[in-house]
């Protein structure tokens, strides 16, 4: 996540915080490292022990918690450890240099991971019969390799070239991808609402239960896309700012906090995008309550298996049209 208060061992330049402030970022990153860190762990433990959610789209919800799970089992404490050696005066570079590793490749793969589960829950929605032609497992596989190497190369680079250049590119690569994320659930909050008028008028000669269902679920998906959308720009926006208008400057209180900030989106993805769907929480029960034994729900077969005979599922946002609990 950018220099913080050194540049690179041969180049030590400390810059001590306020101790106010110090305090302040350590409790917001342990907090954060705590809630992360368990949210995380769940969605990891829920995927693995649950047939019925192995599915691709689920897959990369886990792959995305490993991303966040460096964040805020590895990341966080370091930072905070850095900080905390500050109110005795010390500025340790191992840490710091650990610290920013860390951070960039785990963070940059975080954001990367959000872009592709959105362009990937927008080709489920608006190819619904064809998307398994377009998304085989191949695919798959060479798109998580991507999703992995690029932070990998940028991590290094981060504490290789000049923090300028790699300011500028950081800020450049995150718009693309915030991009490419408003535009993907711009189509799904379009497409689901079309289907949404489709079915209301269906059931204007039915019940009026049936009508208050599909209200139900419109307003599900709109809500959850929100929330993805509004907590995604609040975390990275100070940091992209500060970073394009400051790139020279990658330090401070204010750079920091915002820093700050940025790392605690991978403590909020897991609950984001896991909690609000009824399978997730009911496997959350489970693991909470240590049942360990993987269990299958499937009605004959595995997950996989399950997305490619019925077609549907909730956290492919594939049965936004189908019941209240679809989001």
């Amino acid at each position: 996540m950018g220099n913080y208060s050194v540049g690179l061992p041969e180049e030590e330049d400390c810059h001590f915080l306020p101790l106010k402030h110090v305090y302040g970022m350590m409790a917001v990153n342990i907090l954060s490292t705590v809630i992360g860190t368990i949210g995380n762990v769940l969605v990891i433990g829920t995927v693995r022990t649950n047939y019925a959610l192995q599915i691709i789209s689920n897959f990369w919800l886990v792959s995305m918690a490993v991303a966040d799970l460096f964040v805020t089992a590895l990341g966080q404490p370091l930072f905070s450890v850095f900080l905390g050696l500050q109110i005795g005066g010390q500025c340790n570079i191992f840490v710091s240099q650990a610290f920013r590793l860390i951070a960039n490749m785990s963070c940059s793969a975080s954001v990367l991971h959000l872009c592709l589960i959105s362009i990937d829950r927008c080709l489920v929605i608006l190819r619904p019969h064809d998307f398994r032609e377009i998304r085989t497992k191949n695919r798959f596989k060479i798109a998580l390799v991507i999703a992995w190497t690029l932070p990998i190369v940028y991590g290094i680079l981060r504490l290789t070239v000049s923090k300028t250049a790699t300011s500028y590119f950081t800020v450049i690569a995150v718009g693309l991808c915030y991009v490419a994320i408003i535009v993907c659930y711009s189509l799904i909050i379009l497409k689901v609402r079309k289907q949404g008028s489709a079915t209301l008028k269906r059931f204007r000669s039915q019940s009026g239960r049936g009508v208050a269902s599909e209200h139900v679920v419109e307003r599900r998906v709109t809500v959850t896309i929100a929330i993805v959308v509004v907590i995604f720009t609040i975390c990275w926006f100070p940091l992209l700012y500060l970073r394009s208008a400051f790139a020279e400057e990658n330090f401070g209180v204010a750079y920091n906090w915002a820093r700050t900030l940025a790392l605690t989106n991978s403590s909020m993805n897991p609950w984001i995008y896991c909690f609000r769907i009824a399978e997730f929480r009911q496997a959350y029960r489970r693991l909470i309550r240590c049942q360990w034994k993987p269990v299958c729900t499937c009605n004959g077969g595995t997950g996989e298996q399950r997305e490619m005979t019925t077609g549907t599922h909730s956290s492919d946002l594939e049965t936004s049209h189908q019941g209240p609990n679809a989001v």
